[in-house]
Formats: C-alpha cells, sequence, structure tokens
C-alpha cells in the first residue's frame, strides 16, 4: 500500500513537495521537479529559492499553526532558472506520530497556460472590439470621401487652364487619395476589407507609399531608409496585405530600436531550383529584407516570435499579432519567411515572395474618360444625399441620365414606375430599413436581367460575395473616383 502511494504521488500531474519547517527540500515529484526545473537530489530550500515572498512564507506558517493549512490560493513561485509563473497553492502540515509538526506538504498546479489562454481570450475580444470600431470609422469616412474624391476630379476638369487653382484641386484629390489608402488599412484591419487575388505589383512603390503614410511614427532620431533596387519584377500580392506586411515589420523594427537608430528596406531577387533545402517551390522570387541595428532577439525567443498573442514587450505596449499576421500572409502566398539576429547588434527579416508572371498593370496607361454615351438611365440608391449627389454629378459628366432614390423602397417604387427604362443600378450595401441584399432580392422578383453594382464604404465580405453569387455585376469600394467610376461602366458594357 505505501508503494502505491508514493507512486500515485510520485505520478501526479500537480506538483508535490514536502520540506522541512526551515524550507528545506525532502521530496519532489517528477511534476515538481519539471516545473520548478530542479533535479531529484538538488539542494533546494522552497521558502527561500521558490515562494521568495516572506508575508506569503510568514501566512503559511501561520495558517498550518493556527489551522489546518491554506487551500487553493492563487499565488506566483518561481523555477530554479527564476522564471516567475502563477500556482493554485494547497499546503498542509506534516506531523510525526506524536502529533508534532515536521514539516509541510505543497501540492501545486502549474496555472501558466490557463493565465495565457485568459490573457489570448481578453487579447482576441479586445482586438474585435477594436476591429468594430476601425470598421465603423472606417465606413463614416468612407462616405466623405466619396464626397470629396469625385468633387476634386470634377473641379480638376474644369481648371485645366488655370494651373494655379488646377494643383491646389490635384493636392485635395491627392490627400483623398491617401486619406483612402488609410481607410482601406483600417478596414484590413478590422478584417473586413475586400481581398483582391492576383494582383500583380511593383514592391518598390509598395514600401515608399506606405513608409509615406506612416510618416511620423518613427520619431527624429530613428532613419528609415528604402534601398530597393528599381529594377525589381513584380510579385503577386493584395495591396492591403503588402501595406500590412510593411507597416508591422516597421513597427517592429522601430520598437526594437528604442528611440533611436536606422532601419534599411532592401531587396533582391533569386531562384529557386528543385533540389533546394527551403521548402520553396521552384521557381524565381524577390526577396524583401527588413533591417534593424536595435536590441536584438534572445535565441530563445526567436522560435516564438511569429506565435500569436507572443510578445516580450510590457502589458500594453503590444498585441503579438503583428508577425503572425506577417507570418500568415507569406504562408498563404505559398513564401518563406526568415529571421536572423544577435542580441544587442540587431535583427533582419528576409521574405520570399514568389514573382509575378504578370507584368505590373501601369495605373496611368489610360486616363480617358469616355464622355459619350447617351440614352442610358441609372438608377443612384443609397441613404447618403452627398453620395447620391457625387454619383449624379459623375454619370451627369460621363453621359448617363440618372435618378436617384434615398432607400430601397424608394428605389422599388421607381423601378416598378419606370416601364425598365433603368439600365443599371448602383446599390449600397448598407442601409436603414432594408438593407442592399434584400432590396437586391426585390429588384430581381420582377427585373431578373437589370445589371447591379454593389458599392459598400466598409467590406462586407459575406454580403458582398453572396450577391455576386446571385448575379451582381460587379462590386464597388467607396470612395471611388471618376476613372474607377467610369472603368466599372466599361466593364459590364453598358
Amino acid at each position: 500500500m505505501q508503494r502505491r502511494l508514493s507512486q500515485l504521488v510520485e505520478e501526479l500531474h500537480d506538483g508535490f513537495c514536502s520540506v522541512r519547517m526551515d524550507g528545506e527540500l525532502i521530496y519532489s515529484n517528477l511534476s515538481a521537479r519539471e516545473i520548478l526545473n530542479i533535479e531529484e537530489d538538488q539542494s533546494v530550500n522552497f521558502f527561500n529559492d521558490i515562494i521568495r515572498n516572506e508575508k506569503l512564507v510568514k501566512r503559511i506558517k501561520d495558517a498550518v499553526n493556527t489551522q489546518n493549512g491554506l487551500k487553493d490560493i492563487e499565488c506566483d513561485l518561481f523555477d530554479f532558472k527564476s522564471k516567475k509563473f502563477p500556482v493554485i497553492l494547497t499546503v498542509n502540515g506534516i506531523r510525526d506520530i506524536d502529533g508534532s509538526k515536521v514539516g509541510l506538504a505543497f501540492l501545486f498546479k502549474d496555472m501558466s497556460a490557463l493565465k495565457a489562454m485568459h490573457a489570448q481570450l481578453l487579447q482576441a475580444q479586445k482586438m474585435e472590439s477594436i476591429g468594430m470600431l476601425a470598421s465603423g470609422i472606417a465606413h463614416e469616412f468612407n462616405n466623405l470621401l466619396s464626397g470629396i474624391l469625385p468633387n476634386a476630379e470634377l473641379i480638376k476638369m474644369t481648371l485645366e487652364n488655370d494651373q494655379a487653382n488646377f494643383a491646389r484641386a490635384e493636392a485635395i484629390h491627392k490627400s483623398a487619395q491617401r486619406a483612402g489608402n488609410i481607410v482601406k488599412q483600417l478596414l484590413s484591419f478590422a478584417r473586413h476589407d475586400h481581398i483582391e487575388e492576383d494582383v500583380s505589383l511593383n514592391l518598390n512603390r509598395a514600401v515608399s507609399e506606405t513608409l509615406e503614410i506612416m510618416g511620423k511614427l518613427f520619431g527624429k532620431e530613428i532613419t528609415v531608409e528604402n534601398k530597393l533596387p528599381i529594377d525589381l519584377p513584380p510579385i503577386k500580392i493584395d495591396p492591403t496585405r503588402i501595406q500590412q506586411i510593411i507597416m508591422n515589420l516597421a513597427i517592429n523594427a522601430r520598437d526594437a530600436l528604442e528611440g533611436s537608430g536606422k532601419i534599411i528596406f532592401t531587396a533582391k531577387t533569386v531562384e529557386i531550383g528543385k533540389r533546394s533545402e527551403s521548402g520553396l517551390g521552384e521557381g524565381q522570387y524577390v526577396i524583401l529584407s527588413v533591417i534593424d541595428n536595435g536590441k536584438g532577439i534572445k535565441m530563445e525567443n526567436i522560435e516564438r516570435i511569429f506565435d500569436p498573442f507572443f510578445t516580450t514587450k510590457e502589458p500594453g505596449k503590444g498585441t503579438g499579432l503583428g508577425l503572425s499576421t506577417v507570418y500568415g500572409i507569406i504562408k498563404n502566398l505559398k513564401g518563406e519567411i526568415k529571421v536572423y539576429s544577435e542580441v544587442d547588434r540587431g535583427t533582419r527579416f528576409d521574405l520570399y515572395f514568389p514573382v509575378s508572371n504578370t507584368d505590373v498593370i501601369n495605373a496611368q496607361a489610360d486616363e480617358t474618360i469616355s464622355t459619350n454615351r447617351k440614352n442610358k438611365t441609372v438608377l443612384i440608391v443609397d441613404d447618403e444625399k452627398v453620395i447620391r449627389d457625387m454619383a449624379k454629378d459623375m454619370l451627369d459628366y460621363i453621359g448617363y441620365d440618372t435618378l436617384c432614390a434615398e432607400g430601397p423602397m424608394q428605389a422599388i417604387s421607381m423601378l416598378q414606375e419606370s416601364d425598365n427604362k433603368v439600365d443599371l443600378v448602383i446599390l449600397d450595401l448598407v442601409m436603414p430599413k432594408m438593407n442592399g441584399v434584400t432590396c437586391f432580392q426585390e429588384i430581381r422578383k420582377f427585373n431578373s436581367t437589370i445589371p447591379v453594382i454593389i458599392t459598400s464604404g466598409v467590406g462586407e465580405s459575406n454580403k458582398r460575395d453572396d450577391m455576386l453569387a446571385m448575379g451582381a455585376a460587379e462590386y464597388l469600394q467607396k470612395p471611388y473616383d471618376l476613372k474607377t467610376f467610369s472603368q466599372v461602366f466599361e466593364k459590364i458594357k453598358l
């Protein structure tokens, strides 16, 4: 019986230790030795080496002397490498055959994993709330920008012979476009963005534009250098994703510099062969390197830096999601990410992007906007007056007749009364009383062929995908400018 009891104690999942009244360790089971990083015959004083808290030691001794001990108290212990960890602790006195106290029995459960899971849950809930807030802010900003971008564009077109005022309108237009890019970042963060596939992208331009957006986030004592070659081949990635990658790595490098230092972005092209041990597929890759001369990463943390919620920063200074987000994006691209670091010398991240087989689309290739369309009527459905007015102005400019509805019910009535004279509907997804999906279904009941372009200032991905599957002609993300508007109409051949 004694042997079986000893075996049961030895095989407990929780740590068990017996100590003398002065704290000297007499016995520890296997779990305790693993948790505390001690050997079976190692000399350990439980009070001084493991508890390290005079008030707690006094509380334990008082409880054993005056009560039956302590049961299930939450406290912190230290292992023999001085790592602090949370436990649930139970302490009882050990008595000899005449009832005298000769020692203490400690039973403790390591709560590190549970505490970490709880912290991750709270962080996830916090991020979800922030995401919802970001999504709402993005929606409002997109509605505002939907009034600014087209106005600036239309003003530019009326001022082609007035260079001074044309330059002012151009500045407004570029600022609004930059604001639109920031909104895209908010939507991407909120995980409601519209992700494009197979976009051939100029990495040099993406790095330059993203660093410009980040502006003064680095501080005056931090130098940021873009040393990417100008002749890099294009890579295949969604623009918002590459911005996420660049921003997260830049912020990570900035934090490692602790106020001063240098961050360098550089890149090169490599060929990966069939027999490569890298795990990458055969082909050409662009390696983007982000280098800093900061504090570096300890060797024991290198393998964990891509784990979600892992961070070495102080509470409230980091989410632990930045590098895991980068890792996930790169892996989805069938790329690779490697890290090289030396404490007090700096860190280099190498990101392998598969080269795109198609050329970068030249956004400036065709600035011409056709304005010769006639005898076509477009119904604009949006609860925001400024957006209805701007859409009407753009459609008037490129040659369409327009009708405007401030909500789904009015739109349905206008369609029913139009005697099939409406050739296309522009339908906002997010409206009060009846959303865009329901309105689309009602439109389809009496006209199954009319093209419908759906728009939104918030990336309602589920609704968007459902409506495209149901037969919507195109999706148009707010804010849109005159050129984008015109290109969508060209695409659906109206």
